[in-house]
């Protein structure tokens, strides 16, 4: 069976690893993925096209031996190549154009409607972003609703498996917050190199269909836990004990928004932080790294110590 990535202890009920069969599953049939025509949007930067061309090519010593791993080379947007990464013969290299086509028959068949949000691709790392416009839920408490957000996310050297990741974005003021604790992901699976993409489908649409309300709830339920007041001394403690992590630079720039717009609550703060993270004109890898360590830092710290 495919791995799941799931997380227990977070508030939500457990899900079996497997992925249970449910009854009229429909006869999803592939379509032919869509060639990208014009140069998608990239908050990472102009240096790279999301859906360039790659090359995958093997390694040779200089006495003519051939290695076992095999270096990628993306195009920039001069038509030039760079050398992005190396990877194993047997690793699985999915094209960023591939995955997207294989993404938008997971939004197709997964009976909701679906908004593009955010292209992002350094070379090495991809991630595709769409969010809900029929998927929500209101946040106890703090008057803002959250929706469902879907990630199709891939790499070239590695750092990133190729397959999709659900979280969840903020109505109010559209931060996206990624978090491993409340969200989940499926990884795509493979043998010898052969993916049988219909079935792939078929079980990333399960596992929407079988988590998105129960992951919703606890989310929610969770965000709520924050509508208490943050003073000074609290805020202290939640920077050593909750968010340690954080870049120093990171969480003045957070704390100097939370005070400008006149923040109360740690809701507020959480919200400071998303915000300053996720509307930047370029983003890097970091700050998806920092969004989570700030999401669920303070969410476990509300659940530990607010609860």
């Amino acid at each position: 069976m495919s791995e799941l990535d799931y997380y227990p202890n977070n508030g939500v009920p457990s899900f079996p690893v497997s992925v249970p069969t449910i009854d009229n599953v429909p006869d999803l049939r592939l379509t032919e993925v869509n060639t990208v025509s014009e140069v998608t949007s990239n908050i990472a930067g102009d240096a790279y096209d999301p859906y360039a061309p790659i090359h995958k090519q093997e390694l040779y010593n200089q006495d003519s031996f051939q290695s076992r791993a095999y270096n990628v080379k993306v195009m920039t947007t001069t038509g030039d190549y760079t050398e992005v990464g190396i990877v194993g013969a047997d690793y699985l290299l999915v094209e960023n154009e591939e995955l997207q086509g294989i993404g938008e028959d997971i939004r197709q068949n997964s009976g909701h409607d679906w908004e593009h949000n955010r292209t992002f691709f350094n070379g090495k790392q991809y991630r595709n972003i769409y969010t809900t416009d029929n998927l929500s839920i209101d946040i106890p408490g703090v008057g803002d609703v959250v929706r469902l957000m879907m990630t199709e996310q891939n790499s070239y050297d590695k750092s990133l498996s190729a397959g999709v990741r659900w979280d969840f974005i903020i109505l109010a003021c559209l931060n996206g917050m990624t978090s491993s604790s409340y969200g989940w992901s499926y990884k795509f699976r493979h043998t010898m190199g052969n993916v049988d993409w219909q079935e792939e489908v078929i079980r990333a649409g399960q596992i929407l269909k079988n988590q998105a309300h129960g992951r919703l709830t606890g989310f929610a339920n969770a965000c709520a836990k924050l509508n208490t007041p943050l003073d000074i001394e609290r805020l202290r403690e939640v920077r050593q004990d909750a968010i340690p992590k954080l870049p120093p630079l990171r969480f003045g720039q957070i704390a100097d928004r939370y005070f400008k717009d006149g923040g109360e609550t740690m809701w507020d703060f959480m919200n400071a932080g998303t915000a300053t993270l996720w509307h930047k004109d370029k983003m890097t890898v970091g700050d998806f790294t920092n969004n989570e360590r700030l999401v669920d830092g303070l969410l476990d710290y509300a659940g530990k110590v607010l609860a």
